[in-house]
């Protein structure tokens, strides 16, 4: 900008001077040109009387006529010529007569014809140089008999128009400098507090709203500078607040639990939070402007959006998405107005844990109540028929009061193992962190379950290394996790079967293994067998074998202990369950 204010002043000024100079050249090169002429004028009619006296006097000697014109011309310095009314040339005070063309064409002798003042600047071929003509006519009872021709050159004319040109040039200079150096100190005041300013909205845009501009005279760029520090305090209370508002929008989106998704009316996504990120596995950078279902490819809740779209109405419903596996939202889509387009937002809960839960509940209910209704059923029957009398028979009492007895038992002994189970599961359950010698809790579980062993004839096998270290946990709880895993061996694998219970030192963890050649899992039970109640049916196996709570518990149990379990299983060959628990240390 002060560029252009100091190229602008320059540019007025050089052609201030420009149209100065030429103004006054003109003047004065019209006033030496006016004055010549009228010089020339009087001069014409001073001497026209004497020349056209000498003319009448030496009509026949027209040498004397020329010595008379030569030595007048000298005297007034200006050149004579007296012209004949065919144009010949009969005086000249420069030149010879005789050398001379016709002067009949010549415009100021023609316009002398006609009676009138003839006046001509032009150059002259004969003398070399630019001349100034006046010729008036010389008349002989009242008729134009000669004309008087008087020119001067007027070269002095032209080199004093020069030389003002130079003067003029060398003043330009100076002014030149001058308007220079005020339209220097001019540009930087005019210039320098819209600089102030322009730099300090810079600045602003950059988000520094603490600059302010200094306040410069003059009166004008003072107001600017006042009112754009104030635009500056508006705008910085202004983007604080939003910026409050806008921290808050994102802290609230941030501590969703549910995820939420921004279309715009063509359904391409505008906006998406940090849960829906993390429940469909994607980033919010690669899917703005992308369609609904270039993102989700879920036809089900574009229709749903699309229908909130075109009915300015919210809707919710529950749909299941596919993201890396089946999940289950129930989606609360709601219109938004925004300068009059329509975009609608989207929060998706989900449930799919919630479902689960309800399902598991449901199982849980069913599975108690079908464990529960066997016995008493059971219970209920025997009871009767002792009732209607076979209480007399001693023998038949005795046998309907063991059977009251084992189911009654039975049901003790599932209530028991829920109540450990549900108690095992509560989030602030924990276990002691104690050492504990894994091969003396194994002794202790095989003595325990010895006779069941003994009674279906099977072959166990132990392989307990000397000198093993302890393992982290707690004595009640590795003997569960034993005891659970040895009883199964023992009920699933047939008489005579052959069961091996191995411990290995595996750098951070012990690992017990219960092997057996029993029925075996079937592979797509595999990820079933830690539910509740689930039971593995097969030959010799009945629904009285056990709860199907066993495997539950050790779950719960190893992981509550930090370690892991696995399971290899073939149908028909037996299995192999693994558990794994951290050592002591």
């Amino acid at each position: 900008m002060r560029r252009n204010i100091f190229a602008a002043c320059m540019i007025i000024v050089l052609i201030s001077l420009s149209i100065t100079g030429y103004a006054v050249a003109k003047v004065v090169e019209d006033y030496f040109i006016q004055k010549t002429e009228d010089d020339l004028e009087t001069r014409a009619f001073a001497v026209r009387p004497f020349l056209a006296l000498k003319i009448k006097q030496e009509e026949n000697t027209l040498g004397q006529l020329e010595t008379a014109v030569k030595e007048l011309g000298s005297e007034i310095k200006t050149r004579i010529t007296i012209v004949d009314t065919d144009g010949n040339v009969i005086a000249d005070s420069e030149k010879d007569p005789s050398d001379t063309e016709s002067h009949s064409t010549r415009p100021e002798i023609k316009e002398a014809y006609l009676g009138n003042i003839g006046k001509s600047v032009r150059y002259s071929s004969s003398l070399k140089t630019e001349m100034m003509y006046v010729a008036i006519p010389i008349l002989e009872n009242h008729d134009v008999a000669y004309v008087l021709r008087l020119a001067v050159p007027i070269s002095h004319i032209n080199a004093l128009t020069r030389n003002i040109w130079k003067m003029f040039f060398s003043a330009s200079l100076a002014g030149l400098l001058v308007a220079f150096l005020i339209s220097t100190i001019f540009s930087r005041r005019i210039t320098k507090p819209i600089e102030e300013v322009s730099y300090a909205a810079k600045k602003i845009s950059c988000g520094n709203y603490d600059l302010k501009v200094p306040l410069r005279p003059p009166y004008e760029t003072k107001i600017l500078a006042e009112s754009f520090n104030r635009m500056a305090e508006n705008l910085q209370e202004t983007v604080g607040k939003l910026k409050e508002e806008t921290d808050k929008t994102r802290a609230v989106l941030a501590s969703m639990a549910e995820g939420l998704i921004a279309v715009d009316q063509n359904c391409h996504v505008v906006m998406m939070n940090f849960a829906a990120e993390k429940l469909f596995k994607i980033r919010q950078e690669e899917t703005l402007g992308k369609h609904l279902l270039e993102v989700l490819r879920n036809r089900e809740l574009h229709d749903l959006i699309n229908e909130v779209l075109k009915t300015r109405k919210g809707s919710t419903r529950e749909i299941k998405i596919n993201t890396y596996d089946e999940r289950i939202f129930w989606i609360n889509v709601v219109p938004i107005d925004k300068e009059n387009n329509l975009d609608a937002v989207a929060v998706m809960r989900d449930i799919t844990e919630l479902k689960r839960l309800e399902k598991m509940k449901s199982d849980f209910v069913s599975n108690v109540s079908h464990e529960l209704k066997t016995p008493l059923t059971s219970i209920s029957g025997f009871a009767e028929t002792l009732l209607d009398g076979a209480y007399k028979s001693e023998e038949n009492c005795r046998y309907f009061l063991r059977i009251i007895k084992q189911e009654t038992d039975r049901m003790t002994r599932l209530i028991n193992e829920l109540l450990y189970l549900s108690r095992i599961e509560k989030p602030d359950f924990s276990i002691p962190k104690r050492p504990v010698n894994i091969a003396s809790v194994v002794n202790k579980a095989v003595k325990l379950l010895q006779k069941n062993i003994d009674d279906k004839g099977h072959l166990l096998n132990l392989r307990l290394p000397e000198n093993l270290g302890p393992v982290t946990g707690d004595e009640d709880s590795v003997l569960e996790i034993i005891i659970n895993l040895l009883d199964n061996a023992i009920k699933y694998t047939p008489e005579g079967g052959n069961i091996t219970v191995e411990i290995e030192d595996e750098s951070d963890f012990i690992s017990i293994s219960v092997a057996d050649n029993g029925i075996g899992i079937a592979g797509d039970e595999l990820e079933r067998i830690f539910g509740r109640f689930y039971r593995v049916q097969g030959p010799g196996i009945t629904s009285a074998s056990g709860t199907g709570l066993g495997l539950a518990v050790v779950k719960h149990l190893v992981e509550s202990l930090n370690g892991k379990i696995s399971v290899e299983s073939q149908l028909g060959k037996g299995s192999t369950f693994k558990v794994s628990l951290p050592k002591y240390s």
